[in-house]
């Protein structure tokens, strides 16, 4: 797990130091049987996935927790895994000395019930069903399915996210309506992604890494400043990969190809490989990918002029045990993005061609070293994680609408080469039981440096920008919870950080002659109903804060821009049914946001910041999912909200108020059918239809662009046997221009309309095998 210990298998040892427990638990269903030995021992037990239609035997009498989960399960073909003291985990028993079958065709990616699976993002393992907060988990198949999803795909699946369309690596991230600007300047994102224990962004746009042999994506919606401090303001990206696992040698290889409608073909290629190399102490994984992804817009005046990319990946876990209750986590993990092209047009979303003087590349190089050690000390969880990562983004524009603005004539380039690093060390002590509480102490220092530079046809060169900022946070933070009722509880969390911020100024990138200092408190407390452990009503509130810094292209005399603060109330709840075939979680929310900070555009083209008034937003989501039977699933979610600029920073007032980038209105739904052929041949096939709704640009007057606006469907279908798994996959299928996002060059955005139309119709064709 990201943020916890991964369990370790219940052994005899382990089992004879539980105190005995006694229980009478009757013959039945495998859900029934868990819920009577969490109500008689006070321990939570959680699945991966969908809970298992098998039968449990009656067991009774005194005896250890693990016992009893082991009498439980004899002869299901599953086994307990012990997380911590107060939680387990169900999964399937290895087979010994066997190779492992091919699993049974994944589902399509929507989010499992309620209650059945544990997350991670609250840095401690929780049953998803006690959580009192807003968060989406979708789940990841163990193999191949027929894409292999980027974060833009992924924010067709989960409510409440929101993302640009500049391209692969240049994209931001927006949560429930949370969102201050649509460029890339020096500002905190409103999102923090986590890879594991580590956080990878600061002031970077998504790295958009590749999301192969991932165990889920868990979002946790609305501001995490107790838990995670600054850059949280609208929730948590957090990806969770699989770790290395003790019990056998397994593996696969997966290869794939696109046609791209009105556009280029592509290919790509994935493997995965799992080694132990001691006996339940030691074990590595491996993955390692590389995609050329077809482009679908052309650049008549540009050589080898199409946005297409080429995304090169490795990532490197290592899994060390040296005694039953401690576990360490190290790894790797690079990913190169190249891009040939920017993917805008303008001459209306119809078209697919524009005539750039040249070319607009980007170069997004990601690199990730981490380290989780994580034990037991008596009754409680010791974690240290530490993580460091390398961050390069490198992109060039065409600059000669704007070329008088630098003294310039004629075609005039521009290149901006920024470097982020990030380093984050994190020490936390955490409790276990119903009644928990976690306490911890972070560092974290992050650097961007870099220098923005326009060139014309001659070779004259003028330096615009340089980047040297510096970010050092010292913090302490904790959370609780308490039990203050039968089926009521209080948890209360805050975190005190003290923000120091140095940025640079001339022409010598390491001098940072300007100092901002700030000490912030952010705290949450929720109320929460347990509905008789199918579910949960909650009632949150939390607080978090991006401290201030300076506007590095701002000429004018006073740069510096101030901490903006967002609180936000949520009211909610999650619902399964007994058998756990239909599940429903819903909530309204409220936020205040203070002195929001926002990236904005210069004359010159140039991105400042500056901080741009308050914002209100009022919205409410739902998501639903339902076994209908025979096996056909249906799912399907949406949200509705009114985010808006209540007051300007001049107190003046605005035509249109509604903050950037995110949708007024957004639903999908989803349904699949799995299914069994002729010759053990199994198989699913989905079809899932998106809506997003009207959004704008900018808050600047002439930057009001309209987006969003439009549907957009897919569908799936896969086909397994043995080892084997073949794919086909069809996105877009009605092939909609909708303009996914209307900007793309800030240089020559106020010279002519710009689109980012979506990509057209896509055919993919995959096969997978596994050993």
């Amino acid at each position: 797990m990201a943020l916890c210990a991964e369990p370790a298998l219940l052994t005899s040892t382990a089992q004879a130091r539980e105190p005995a427990r006694s229980v009478d638990i009757p013959a039945g269903s495998l859900s029934n049987a868990l819920d009577r030995f969490s109500a008689a021992t006070g321990i939570s037990v959680g699945l991966p996935g969908d809970m298992p239609h098998v039968m449990t035997r009656r067991v009774a009498g005194n005896m250890a927790p693990g016992l009893i989960l082991q009498e439980l399960l004899a002869g299901t073909g599953l086994r307990a895994v012990q997380i911590s003291a107060t939680l387990y985990r169900i999964e399937r028993a290895p087979k010994a000395r066997t190779p492992r079958p091919a699993p049974s065709p994944p589902p399509p990616p929507v989010a499992p019930p309620p209650g059945t699976i544990i997350v991670t993002a609250q840095k401690r393992p929780q049953m998803l069903r006690d959580v009192p907060l807003s968060v989406s988990v979708l789940s990841f198949a163990p193999l191949a399915r027929s894409r292999t999803p980027s974060s833009r795909d992924i924010s067709l699946d989960l409510e409440g996210l929101a993302m640009t369309n500049m391209g692969p690596g240049r994209n931001r991230q927006f949560i429930r309506g949370v969102a201050d600007s649509p460029f890339n300047g020096l500002s905190q994102p409103t999102v923090a992604v986590q890879v594991d224990d580590a956080r990878v962004t600061f002031n970077a746009p998504d790295p958009d890494l590749r999301l192969i042999d991932v165990d889920r994506i868990e979002l946790l919606k609305g501001p995490q400043g107790p838990l995670y401090g600054s850059g949280a303001l609208g929730g948590i990206y957090h990806i969770v990969t699989r770790k290395p696992d003790f019990e056998g040698v397994s593996g696969s290889a997966r290869l794939s190809a696109e046609a791209v409608q009105h556009g280029r073909p592509g290919t790509g290629a994935e493997a995965v490989l799992n080694l132990p190399l001691v006996d339940d102490r030691l074990a590595v994984r491996a993955v390692g990918y590389r995609f050329a992804n077809g482009g679908w817009i052309s650049n008549s005046n540009a050589k080898r002029g199409s946005n297409s990319a080429e995304t090169v990946g490795l990532r490197l876990g290592i899994r060390w045990r040296p005694t039953d209750n401690w576990t360490v986590d190290a790894g790797f993990a690079l990913q190169d993005i190249n891009s040939r092209d920017s993917q805008y047009v303008t001459a209306s979303d119809d078209t697919l061609r524009r005539g750039n003087s040249f070319a607009e590349p980007t170069d997004n190089d990601f690199k990730l070293w981490h380290g989780t050690v994580t034990g037991a000390i008596g009754a409680l969880t010791l974690t240290s994680a530490t993580s460091y990562v390398d961050h390069g983004f490198d992109y060039v524009l065409d600059a000669s609408e704007a070329a008088d603005a630098f003294g310039f004539t004629g075609p005039v380039r521009f290149e901006d080469q920024r470097h982020y690093a990030v380093f984050n060390q994190e020490l936390r002590l955490a409790s276990g039981g119903p009644d928990h509480w976690l306490v911890g102490l972070s560092y974290l220092q992050a650097t961007t440096r870099g220098t923005a530079q326009v060139m014309n046809d001659a070779g004259a060169v003028q330096t615009v920008e340089t980047y040297d900022r510096r970010v050092i946070e010292y913090a302490a933070f904790g959370e609780g919870t308490l039990r203050i009722a039968d089926r009521l509880k209080l948890t209360l969390g805050a975190r005190l950080f003290h923000s120091i911020a140095q940025d640079g100024t001339g022409d010598d990138p390491m001098v940072t002659p300007v100092r901002i200092s700030k000490t912030i408190l952010s705290p949450s407390a929720a109320l929460s109903l347990d509905l008789g452990g199918r579910g949960l009503v909650y009632l949150r509130y939390a607080r978090a804060m991006r401290p201030g810094g300076l506007a590095p292209a701002d000429m004018a005399a006073s740069r510096q821009f101030d901490a903006d603060e967002l609180s936000t109330i949520d009211l909610g709840m999650r619902r399964s049914s007994h058998d756990g075939r239909f599940s429903l979680s819903a909530s309204l929310y409220h936020t205040r946001w203070d002195e929001i900070q926002s990236d904005y555009l210069l004359a010159s083209g140039l991105v400042s910041t500056r901080n741009a008034g308050r914002g209100a937003i009022i919205g409410g989501e739902i998501t639903t999912e339902w076994s209908i039977g025979k096996g056909f699933t249906l799912s399907a979610g949406g949200n509705a909200q009114s985010a808006r600029l209540t007051r300007a920073s001049d107190g003046g007032e605005l035509d249109d108020r509604r903050l950037p980038v995110a949708p007024a209105l957004a639903g999908r739904i989803t349904l699949a059918k799995r299914f069994i052929l002729p010759n053990e041949w199994r198989g699913q096939a989905a079809v899932q239809v998106n809506y997003i709704g009207k959004a704008r640009l900018s808050f600047d007057e002439d930057l009001d662009r309209n987006m969003g606006h439009y549907s957009v469907a897919s569908a799936n279908a896969e086909l397994s046997r043995d080892a084997w798994t073949l794919g086909v996959r069809m996105d877009n299928l009605m092939d909609v221009r909708g303009d996914s996002f209307a900007f793309g060059n800030p240089f020559s955005i106020r010279a002519a309309p710009q689109y980012t139309p979506l990509r057209p119709r896509t055919l993919m064709l995959s096969v997978a095998r596994s050993w």
